[in-house]
C-alpha cells in the first residue's frame, strides 16, 4: 500500500506541474515499460528498432494525459496494467504497420550478403540506371523521332528528354510554351504510329 500512496502523491505533483515529479515518475517506471516492449516486441522488427523507441512512444502518449488530468489510477496494479496495454497497442501497431504494407514489409527484406559456402559475399544490386541495351534502343527510338526534323524541334525534344521544364525550354529557345506543347504532342503521335 505505500506504493500505491507515492504513486498517489507523485501522480498529484506531477499533474499540478511538477516537472521533477514527472522525472521521477519516468524514472521509477522506465524499466518496466522497457521489459513490456522486449517482452513484446515481435523477433522480425527486433533488428530494426530499438526497445528505448517503443518506451519514448508510449511515454510520449501518457505525459499529456497526465499534465491534463485526463487519467487517474487506483494503485499502482492499475497503472501497470494501463502502461501495459498502452505498450501492446503501440508495438502491435508498429508490428502491422511493418508486416501488412507493401512498401515497409520486413519479410521481403533481403541481407545484403550471400553465403556462399564458408564465405560471405555481397549481393548484386540492380542498378537504377538503363542497362546498355535500354539507352540503345532509346538512342535509336530518339534518333528515328528526330529524322529529317527541324532543328529547332530536334533541340526542344532533346531538352526535354533530358528532363527540364516546359518554361526552361521555352526561355531558352523563345517558343511559347503552347507552340512547345504542340511539337511533343506531335512527336509522340509518330512515336505511337511507329511499330
Amino acid at each position: 500500500m505505500a506504493g500505491d500512496d507515492e504513486l498517489r502523491v507523485l501522480m498529484a505533483r506531477a499533474q499540478a506541474g511538477d516537472r521533477d515529479a514527472m522525472g521521477e515518475f519516468l524514472t521509477r517506471y522506465q524499466r518496466e515499460v522497457l521489459i513490456m516492449v522486449r517482452a513484446r516486441l515481435p523477433r522480425e522488427i527486433r533488428r530494426q528498432y530499438d526497445s528505448l523507441d517503443f518506451v519514448q512512444a508510449v511515454w510520449k502518449s501518457i505525459i499529456p494525459e497526465i499534465e491534463n488530468n485526463a487519467r487517474a489510477f487506483e494503485n499502482e496494479r492499475h497503472l501497470l496494467k494501463y502502461l501495459s496495454g498502452v505498450v501492446r497497442n503501440k508495438v502491435m501497431e508498429q508490428h502491422r504497420r511493418l508486416t501488412r504494407t507493401v512498401k515497409y514489409n520486413v519479410r521481403i527484406e533481403e541481407s545484403l550478403y550471400v553465403r556462399r559456402g564458408d564465405r560471405e559475399l555481397p549481393r548484386e544490386i540492380p542498378s537504377p540506371d538503363p542497362s546498355p541495351s535500354q539507352k540503345a534502343v532509346e538512342q535509336e527510338c530518339f534518333a528515328r523521332l528526330t529524322a529529317h526534323r527541324p532543328p529547332l524541334e530536334v533541340r526542344v525534344l532533346g531538352m526535354r528528354k533530358e528532363g527540364r521544364t516546359l518554361a526552361d525550354i521555352a526561355a531558352e529557345t523563345n517558343v511559347d510554351e503552347r507552340s512547345l506543347r504542340r511539337i511533343l504532342s506531335a512527336a509522340e503521335s509518330r512515336l505511337e504510329r511507329r511499330p
